[in-house]
């Protein structure tokens, strides 16, 4: 930060006190104020001949304050040497210095109202001086007051005590005052009238104003100029666009607002920024042009009027594949119908391909004359009828769910009941989708707690825009549909024959991050036991306590994600063998991962746990080109085996919690020393106890490695 040193000495030529001791001061004008010399946006140039009369202009950077008058009143910017007057009172030809480029404000009022003009900020404690010069134009008056200064309240504030303005004469006028604490106020210039018309008081242009301060920029003047902002934890991505909502902005002199993003973990303003929105219940804020399978991180920032920048904490994501949907177009109708349809469909497909990773969906689109509305198979055989309302982009959206799924007659998860909340009398399921995913998009997109998407056996609400009256063609509702139908797909419906769900990034990771993996079901070890491979490379359940298992490396996993198709890789940490899938769930070396190391991870949805404690946990899922892909199950006797995925909540064996060292105590087996009988009740010096209370007859030296209780005290011998 550049500080201009100003000597008091030099100051004091132009004031009207004595001479005191020479002091430095250093020029924070540039630092806290915007346009102080009021040569930024002039609203009258020289070149301008006017004679201006009860007019208040903007003045950029400057807010004209509520108490200000705007009857008979002139505020407004000139440059010297204009024609241009103020009533009937010519400008002055050049500034105090005889420049004449530059630009001054005027400020004259009537009726005892006063025109002031203020900047808001917050400054740091210290001594500081306002240095203004100002000249009455006025020949017939010199009364009125000051409002210029620094104003916190009308019960403290420091302004100018100048009751009256010499005629013609500039004037340099400083204010002094002193924070003891970082303070909120406001850097004001104005004047107050004497009475009656303009022309009886004074009539002022202002030069400028200048903040100096007895010490020079520092880390508290950072404090003080960044304004604090805080982004909602909440996003929805596609593969070439992003969304983000702003939780709040505090601050002075915020005069953009908007989301950053970048491929390293802080971007900034100049990585890339936007402060395009959608209004939908507030502000979504839209990020474009994205890399598909790409992490990116974003973070909300405001930018002050002097540049000063401030960001959220970053929310990292990883957009999905591009879309692959194409789609045949079958000739009928005239031409101008066949082009409605065609642009129709084609919109469809731009947002769902942006929006969506679907693959292996080929909508075939053409006109049938006999067709009421439009109608679609599952699969994507589209027939749009003659209704010209309905040959509309909605329209395709709408039919083109039904072929990825949302369908009674093709057995997917929107016909069953899992994901669904009833069922109808001819057993199709029906009512609310019970899926997270959705759910999340849509408190995300309509800024609310707790949403369900809604739906009978083949429509849904909200997004699923069924009939023409429901397409107002706006943005907005078509990234809704086209982003509830991606979460569709990771919630477990079955866009295509060939593939059950949509895979994401489910399970939020870090690759140098040490994860343990337990069964959710209790029987099987959630308490007590740790996924590991055994010698031969097999996957088994073995008990050890939590502290054990943080030094037996065989029990931790090391995890990875791969963008281009949005599945994990397991590697364990003792041996370095990748978790794979041939023929079964194991272990195998391997330098780099191969296919049947790719898992899908797909987020529970029901909590293991309580409370604060609570956690989701995931079926670990060997992708197929069919419905019904093997999942990773724990099986009795500390084993592990493949069964076909159920979705089902109550597939407890096929869920695992994935957990970092600090969360094990989350879902560990209570202290069992509570338990422990003796004479004293406690444990007895010397005496050896198992976890469960059982009572050792024997020493320390003839200890299996484990965990004991010894002396009353967990204790670990290797």
């Amino acid at each position: 930060m550049r500080n201009r040193l100003i000597v008091l000495s030099f100051i004091i030529c132009h004031l009207s006190f004595s001479p005191v001791r020479a002091q430095e001061w250093y020029d924070l004008t540039d630092v806290y104020l915007r346009n102080a010399d009021f040569g930024t946006g002039v609203n009258y140039s020289a070149e301008d001949s006017v004679n201006v009369k009860n007019l208040v202009k903007d003045i950029e950077g400057w807010t004209l304050d509520n108490a200000s008058a705007k009857t008979n009143t002139v505020g407004a910017t000139f440059q010297y040497g204009t024609k241009s007057m103020f009533y009937d009172i010519p400008i002055p030809q050049a500034g105090p210095n005889g420049e004449t480029g530059d630009a001054c404000l005027s400020l004259c009022a009537s009726l005892k109202h006063e025109l002031t003009f203020y900047q808001a900020t917050r400054l740091p404690a210290g001594s500081y001086m306002l240095v203004t010069a100002s000249r009455n134009c006025n020949p017939a008056s010199t009364r009125g007051g000051s409002r210029t200064g620094w104003w916190v309240s009308d019960k403290d504030c420091q302004l100018l005590q100048r009751d009256s303005f010499p005629v013609d004469e500039w004037v340099t006028d400083t204010i002094r005052f002193q924070l003891s604490e970082m303070t909120k106020g406001h850097i004001q210039v104005g004047f107050l009238s004497a009475g009656g018309r303009p022309t009886a008081s004074a009539m002022l242009v202002v030069d400028g104003i200048r903040l100096l301060r007895d010490t020079p920029y520092g880390e508290e003047d950072e404090q003080a100029l960044l304004p604090t902002v805080i982004a909602d934890p909440r996003y929805v991505r596609g593969a070439t666009m992003a969304f983000g909502r702003i939780e709040s902005v505090q601050g002075e002199n915020v005069d953009e607002v908007g989301f950053c993003w970048a491929t390293h973990k802080e971007p900034t303003y100049d990585d890339n920024h936007t402060t395009t929105v959608l209004k939908n219940n507030g502000d979504i804020y839209w990020l474009k042009d994205l890399e598909p399978a790409t992490l990116y991180y974003m973070r909300a920032y405001a930018k002050t009027t002097v540049g000063r920048v401030a960001y959220s904490e970053s929310i990292k994501f990883y957009t999905i594949p591009k879309g692959q949907i194409t789609y045949d177009f079958r000739s009928g109708g005239d031409a101008a119908t066949q082009q409605r349809i065609k642009t129709a469909t084609e919109t469809a497909l731009y947002w769902w391909n942006a929006l969506t990773e679907m693959k292996g969906f080929h909508p075939s689109v053409g006109y049938e004359g006999g067709v009421q509305t439009a109608d679609c198979s599952y699969g994507g055989w589209i027939r749009v009828g003659p209704n010209q309302s309905y040959q509309r982009c909605g329209t395709i959206m709408h039919e083109m769910l039904h072929g990825c799924g949302v369908i009674p007659w093709a057995d997917t998860e929107w016909s069953r009941h899992n994901l669904r909340e009833s069922q109808t009398s001819d057993g199709y399921g029906t009512g609310h989708w019970l899926g997270d995913r959705v759910s999340a998009v849509l408190d995300f997109w309509d800024n609310t707690t707790n949403a369900r998407l809604n739906g009978d056996y083949q429509h849904m609400w909200p997004y699923g825009i069924n009939g023409a009256h429901e397409d107002n063609g706006s943005d907005v509702l078509y990234i809704g549909c086209s982003l509830v139908c991606q979460a569709l797909g990771e919630d477990g419906l079955q866009h295509t024959n060939s593939l059950f769900a949509e895979p994401y990034y489910a399970f939020d990771q870090e690759d140098d991050i040490k994860y343990y993996i337990k069964s959710e079901d209790e029987k099987y070890g959630r308490k007590t036991a740790f996924l590991m491979p055994d010698a031969s490379g097999k996957l088994t359940w073995q008990t050890l306590a939590a502290e054990e298992a943080v030094q037996n490396d065989s029990t931790a996993w090391y995890l990875t994600f791969t963008p281009n198709n949005q599945y994990y890789q397991l590697r364990n940490a003792a041996t370095g063998q990748y978790m794979t899938y041939s023929g079964g769930f194991k272990t195998a070396t391997h330098d780099t991962p191969t296919a049947n190391d790719n898992f899908h991870l797909m987020k529970g949805r029901v909590n293991v746990g309580s409370g604060s404690n609570a956690r989701r946990s995931y079926w670990l899922i060997h992708p197929t080109t069919n419905w019904t892909p093997p999942c990773l199950t724990a099986k009795a006797n500390g084993t592990t085996g493949s069964a076909t995925f159920n979705i089902a909540n109550s597939a407890k064996t096929q869920r695992w919690l994935i957990l970092t060292a600090e969360e094990l105590p989350l879902f560990e087996q209570p202290n069992a020393i509570g338990s422990i009988p003796a004479d004293s009740g406690q444990p007895v010096p010397s005496a050896v106890y198992s976890l469960d209370g059982l009572k050792l007859n024997k020493g320390k030296d003839q200890l299996k490695p484990g965990i004991y209780i010894i002396d009353g005290r967990k204790t670990v011998i290797k």
